[in-house]
């Protein structure tokens, strides 16, 4: 395959042992290439806090997913929602959570497309070249929507002059399976295509007492992907990529957290429903009682067309990626309030269709000065329909602890509350970077990028049962909603090499998130002007050292950081949904440490740790804890979802068997978070934090001489750790009688408990 220095996208990965400084007896920890910078750089030459993972060793993990890759990578929380369609990608403690209209503070791209909507990356990561996790903002290459950092994530592109066929597969308990199968065909000197289709499901890890139902949470999951290359010339390459994405399933295991149902809470919820609704409160054991046939569709396609020219004029290369994506998921809730009872049914269908265009222009290097500029827009239309639907015990039990059953049961049962949001997004902006480099040791850096945003939307809510609509959505009607904000975001970076091996940077940056649109129905309303949000701000300074020791052997980087965001977006909760609005200014500081070493040839150990001091430095109209009137003052307080201390450990031998030709491995990995409030709601609620906890995996496997096979068998969290990986209030506990002057029943979104199985893969000549 031919390579051209400024084709990160063809190039993509790089395990390239000899970049690296090659020890005395022959090896060395392999070199990885990133493009945090536009440009196919050495990870150890990039002047930013950045973890970058290749795709060997995500498959030598296991790591399938987001969620996965946040186990392994510091300062990177991916948790499921409490929507079967969503999940919370957070940076260094800064989480945006679930498909609303709210911009995430970390940007996703996939093969450059910019994935607008958390439930969008949703799904495997398979054929994986390299996934790269930048933190801090990204606010001069990436954009407003990386003010925390961004995930860069990259597909291995088709390889010209390569026939090849995979095959991956994998079984394991609960009813685990998936296939995937991975196919590259040359088709000519110029042409390659490269196709992978996936296949995944499995049963389910809860137990229902209700129904008796073993498969609560069953998923599965079609994936289909195609890529296709074509090098015109020497200069000019043409990559791309399509694939289409169907998911179905229903939410995972939501227990009561057993320490948080009091006497008095499991009294009034007898008393209030006839003794008929009292949820599970036996334990964290992955067991539920309650109605529990959530039903989720999520389908999505879309294309990225990446066209590089390098050397277009003066040494200058030119690069286009345009990008398309329609993306839809259907979500069917039955039990909103997670009872043995038919009480509530909420159906939301998210709809998303987006459009982007970057246009990039690198200049050589070599020179004294080198830069690269851009150009980029981005478009979405998003749109939200949610209804409820009445359960037939919602007004005669419910609804008659209001003294409201008859009312109730006279009006619509059937799309009682129908809501319609509908957003159309537009984001334009131009940036620039360039570095000059005063010595061979020194350099210095400058960015800036002028962003202009865009948002105009509608609201409304319908009423056709108005008990339901006095429970949890009152009619409203925002024909205009509109957000407009622009801002200049600008980096400054010093790079000094003390030696070959030893590099120190020093960066101050900035990034921002767009403001917007509150997308949900509330049981009281909001006016036009709570409908809108202002744009969080983010001011960063970082210092780090990168260093390659012992000949090689060892990577040791470390990173100290510092940032503050003012207007910071904040979510509480209200009865059955999140509003949106603006705090004062949180501080999210700290250390990073990434960490390899192999010291002798059969074995490498990779180190991930992060360390991070949260802070609200004001914060005065803070949500109160459940069932307190007002608001408190949060100033001094942590956020949510910042644990103090993470630890990510993973380590491998690998021996040749015998004479045989094959090798063997034994590969043990570790994650450590410490404790963490992991509240839905950020009102600093002693119920909702997680105490520190350990999951450990362990892998062995057996691989061919020529690589052709390989057979691998897994223990997945060894001592089945039981731990929440989000918690929220439960739903409508006022009306159950479960709140208590600060206290309230919590839902725990529970973590995966032990799994095994065995997997394996062979190569077809």
């Amino acid at each position: 395959m031919k390579t051209h220095v400024l084709k990160p996208l063809v190039i993509a990965i790089a395990l390239n042992a000899s970049a690296a400084t090659v020890a005395a007896d022959g090896f060395a920890i392999e070199e990885i290439v990133v493009t945090a910078t536009k440009r196919a750089e050495s990870i150890q030459d990039v002047a930013i806090s950045v973890s970058a993972f290749s795709g060997d060793f995500l498959e030598q993990s296991g790591v399938e997913d987001l969620k996965d890759l946040g186990s392994i990578a510091p300062n990177l929380n991916v948790v499921k929602s409490s929507q079967a369609g969503s999940q919370n990608i957070g940076i260094r403690g800064v989480t945006t959570a679930g498909n609303n209209a709210m911009d995430p503070s970390v940007a996703v791209y996939i093969d450059g497309a910019y994935m607008p909507r958390p439930g969008a990356v949703l799904g495997n990561l398979k054929d994986i070249e390299v996934a790269e996790v930048l933190r801090g903002p990204q606010g001069t290459l990436f954009g407003r929507n990386a003010s925390m950092g961004a995930l860069n994530i990259r597909t291995k592109a088709p390889v010209l002059g390569e026939d090849s066929l995979k095959l991956d597969a994998g079984v394991g308990d609960y009813g685990a399976f998936d296939s995937t199968w991975i196919a590259n065909k040359s088709l000519g000197d110029q042409l390659a295509a490269r196709v992978v289709a996936g296949y995944a499901s499995e049963d389910g890890y809860g137990e229902n007492l209700y129904d008796g139902s073993d498969q609560v949470g069953a998923s599965q999951a079609e994936s289909l992907k195609a890529s296709f290359l074509y090098d015109a010339s020497a200069n000019l390459s043409i990559l791309l990529r399509t694939d289409y994405q169907e998911l179905g399933g229903g939410e995972a295991v939501n227990e009561v957290l057993p320490e948080s149902i009091t006497a008095a809470a499991v009294a009034n919820i007898n008393a209030r429903t006839g003794g008929l609704a009292l949820p599970d409160i036996s334990g964290l054991d992955h067991k539920i009682n309650q109605v529990h046939e959530d039903d989720m569709t999520d389908r999505q396609w879309g294309a990225v067309l990446d066209i590089t020219w390098d050397d277009a004029f003066a040494g200058h290369s030119l690069r286009s990626i345009t990008t398309y994506r329609d993306w839809q998921n259907d979500t069917s809730e039955f039990s909103v309030f997670r009872l043995p009872l038919e009480d509530l049914q909420r159906v939301t269908n998210f709809y998303s269709e987006s459009v982007s265009q970057e246009i990039q222009l690198i200049s050589p290097t070599g020179e004294n000065f080198d830069y690269v500029a851009g150009l980029y827009y981005f478009q979405e239309d998003y749109a939200i329909d949610q209804t409820t639907n009445l359960g037939g015990d919602f007004c005669p039990v419910l609804a008659n602890i209001a003294g409201a059953a008859g009312i109730c049961s006279a009006f619509a049962q059937s799309n009682a509350t129908p809501m319609e949001f509908r957003q159309d997004a537009d984001s334009l902006a131009a940036f620039f970077q360039g570095t000059v480099h005063v010595s061979d040791q020194l350099d210095l850096t400058a960015g800036v990028r002028y962003s202009e945003d865009e948002k105009e939307g509608s609201l409304v809510v319908a009423s056709n049962n108005p008990v339901a609509s006095a429970f949890f959505a009152a009619p409203e009607n925002h024909d205009d909603l509109a957000f407009s904000d622009s801002q200049v975001t600008w980096l400054l970076n010093t790079k000094y090499h003390w030696s070959n091996d030893v590099m120190g940077f020093a960066t101050v940056s900035t990034g921002y998130k767009s403001g917007g649109l509150n997308s949900v129905a509330t049981a009281g309303g909001l006016s036009g002007d709570q409908r809108l949000f202002d744009s969080e701000e983010v001011s960063s300074v970082e210092l780090g050292i990168k260093s390659t020791l012992l000949d090689g052997r060892m990577i040791a980087n470390v990173t100290l950081y510092r940032t503050d965001i003012e207007g910071f977006q904040d979510r509480s909760f209200d009865n059955l949904s999140f509003v949106i609005s603006n705090a004062g200014e949180l501080r999210q500081q700290g250390l990073e440490l990434d960490m390899q070493y192999r010291p002798v040839e059969e074995l490498s150990i990779t180190v991930g740790y992060a360390y991070l001091d949260s802070e609200f430095l004001s914060f005065d109209n803070a949500s109160q804890l459940p069932g307190v009137a007002g608001s408190q003052n949060l100033s001094g307080v942590e956020n949510r979802n910042s644990p103090k201390h993470q630890l990510n450990l993973t380590s491998q031998w690998t021996q040749p068997w015998g004479s045989s030709g094959m090798e063997w491995f034994v590969r043990g990995e570790v994650m450590w978070t410490d404790d963490a409030n992991v509240g839905g709601t950020t009102n600093n609620n002693p119920q909702t934090v997680q105490d520190a906890y350990a999951r450990g995996n362990l892998r062995v496997g057996l691989t061919a001489e020529d690589q052709r096979w390989s057979l691998t068998a897994f223990v997945e969290n060894v001592t089945d750790e039981q731990y929440c990986a989000g918690m929220y209030d439960q739903p409508a506990g006022g009306l159950l009688g479960v709140i208590d002057n600060g206290s309230t029943m919590i839902r725990c979104l529970q973590g995966d408990p032990r799994t095994l199985g065995i997997r394996g893969s062979y190569y077809f000549e």
